[in-house]
């Protein structure tokens, strides 16, 4: 067992130290999420990463920043031991400077020529969702909890180009959330094949206005049936903790024809409070779209998150997102998708990552492209 100065005070609820968790299970983590989305220019989205796998012995990190056309991706890991609490991965640091308020994200010279140093400052108190649990073939895959937070972002960015961008909370709108808990890793040879997921649609929406946030995260097996929804209102800071139960969700969206992945256009999403009244929220996508697989999600030429790679190991590379014979390759594992939001007058901004599989019977311009797998 490692000591960590956590083990200090008295926040124990296992018998463990803190470097460990009350399961042997490879595929448990904690992670950081954060977007930051320039709301003037529409065409600029800087997405970050912080996971930790006590199982793995993995801390990593990643960057991805969508900006004019080029995506810039930095991934990052490490050996978690000895220092298996402290925030940093290589050039990669991350401050907690007043919990559930106020965490600063930075990115040191490195290869890649992108920088910054940028805090997520609260507007909204967090949301906590529901738990979420999930068996296959007899296993626990899913049990993982997660809270999600509306803010803003201060700070600069230095792009790969030399530029520096100027980020002020007036323009710059962020959303961020905390999960931990058990979750699928990407399958290592050897195990026996993942078995399609019961959903067909996946909706994840972090959304806020100037006197509400929202968030909304629904899987549906067809259109109109659930079988996971996790979503409520949530107020300003100090505000009135009373907020209306979500207690269901519509959508009418609208997708680009002939896209060379799934793109979404626009369209409504209806909440249904306890009681009967409903929120009407309009979206309208914007340029600005930060692809995950950048950050390793579904893997990226062999980088998959989680996976140990020993003592510090970086990578990164640029994409041309004008690219039509490339681009689904980026944006197959979902993507950070800039949209702007109104309601009963109020205009605001949040991001929507989404994906539509065969078999869901509605939303055809979003199904993926028939094309041969390239990986």
């Amino acid at each position: 067992m490692h000591l960590s100065a956590a083990d200090e005070y008295f926040t124990h609820q296992t018998a463990l130290t803190h470097a460990m968790v009350d399961t042997s299970d490879p595929s448990w983590r904690e992670r950081y999420w954060v977007s930051f989305q320039d709301t003037e220019s529409g065409d600029t989205v800087l997405t970050l990463g912080l996971g930790r796998y006590p199982n793995q012995d993995v801390m990593e990190a990643f960057a991805c920043f969508s900006h004019q056309g080029t995506q810039t991706n930095v991934r990052l890991s490490r050996t978690l031991l000895p220092d298996s609490h402290d925030m940093r991965v290589g050039p990669f640091t991350c401050e907690v400077r007043e919990p559930l308020r106020q965490l600063r994200f930075a990115l040191a010279d490195n290869d890649s020529g992108l920088g910054f140093d940028v805090s997520f400052d609260a507007a909204f108190e967090p949301l906590l969702e529901g738990k979420f649990f999930q068996i296959s073939r007899a296993r626990t895959t899913y049990d993982a909890i997660r809270y999600v937070q509306h803010g803003r972002g201060s700070g600069w960015i230095r792009t790969p180009g030399g530029a520096t961008i100027e980020v002020t909370p007036e323009r710059w709108w962020a959303e961020r959330d905390h999960s931990w808990g058990t979750r699928p890793l990407p399958r290592a040879e050897g195990q026996p094949p993942g078995e399609r997921p019961e959903w067909r649609m996946l909706l994840f929406a972090p959304l806020q206005l100037p006197d509400f946030g929202v968030h909304l995260y629904v899987q549906e097996s067809e259109p109109g049936r659930p079988v996971h929804l996790s979503a409520g209102v949530v107020g300003a800071l100090r505000g009135n903790p009373d907020t209306p139960a979500i207690i269901g969700v519509d959508h009418d969206l609208e997708w680009e024809k002939g896209a060379a992945a799934p793109t979404l256009v626009g369209g409504t999403v209806s909440l249904l409070l306890h009681g009967g009244d409903r929120i009407v929220l309009e979206l309208a996508a914007k340029p600005g779209r930060a692809h995950l697989r950048g950050g390793g999600y579904e893997g990226w030429n062999g980088w998959k998150q989680g996976q140990w790679r020993g003592d510090l190991t970086a990578e990164h590379d640029q994409w041309d997102l004008t690219d039509r014979d490339t681009f689904y390759r980026y944006a197959k594992a979902g993507s950070d998708h800039l949209v702007e939001v109104r309601c009963e007058g109020q205009v605001g901004y949040g991001i929507v990552e989404y994906m539509v599989l065969p078999g869901y019977g509605r939303y055809e311009e979003a199904l993926p492209p028939s094309r041969p797998n390239k990986g």
